[in-house]
């Protein structure tokens, strides 16, 4: 993987960097120049910098150990507290590749007074049901469903997610991998 280097002793401060970039993705902090997440590598900034104080490199990756890395997670849709039918087929789904990787299947179920429903997908085959029920959960909002996703996610450490391809799962699931910084 490469990234752009800005060698701060050779920076002059000219800025002609950050005028030139397409992508927004240098920024003036504290009389430094830095990359940003909006880098795409494009090399703009490297040909107008006159003292040749950026550079591209490349950075080594080191494997980690993903073993504790176990279990299929799946989203449950609702309406109310009652159950969108594509979570029964995302569970299904979910089901079929664990048995392939010997994992687990658990679901997250996160809304407003839910716990009774939470025992009806124990009898679809999920091992686990995580429930996170409150009143500040009755309607759905990106920042407070994405908090408690994440809290699962954090406990489950599972290496699969699955949302259904609905407006609050559009929403919710590319907020969780940019937290999570995956796909």
């Amino acid at each position: 993987m490469a990234g752009i280097i800005i060698n701060h002793n050779k920076c002059v401060m000219c800025l002609t960097c950050v005028s030139i970039c397409p992508f927004s993705a240098l920024e003036n902090n504290n009389n430094q120049i830095e990359v940003n997440s909006n880098c795409k590598l494009c090399k703009a900034c490297i040909g107008v910098c006159p003292t040749e104080a950026i550079s591209i490199e490349q950075i080594e990756l080191h494997e980690s150990d993903n073993s504790f890395y176990k279990g299929i997670v799946v989203y449950v849709e609702h309406e109310e507290g009652n159950i969108q039918n594509i979570t029964y087929e995302l569970i299904n789904k979910a089901r079929e590749l664990a048995a392939k990787v010997n994992h687990k299947v658990y679901c997250v179920f996160i809304g407003n007074n839910i716990i009774d429903k939470a025992s009806a997908l124990l009898e679809y085959g999920v091992d686990e049901v995580y429930v996170y029920q409150d009143k500040e959960y009755a309607d759905f909002r990106v920042d407070n469903y994405s908090l408690a996703f994440e809290d699962a996610l954090e406990t489950i450490k599972p290496t699969v997610v699955l949302f259904g391809a609905t407006t609050v799962g559009r929403s919710l699931a590319p907020t969780l991998a940019t937290r999570f910084k995956t796909g």
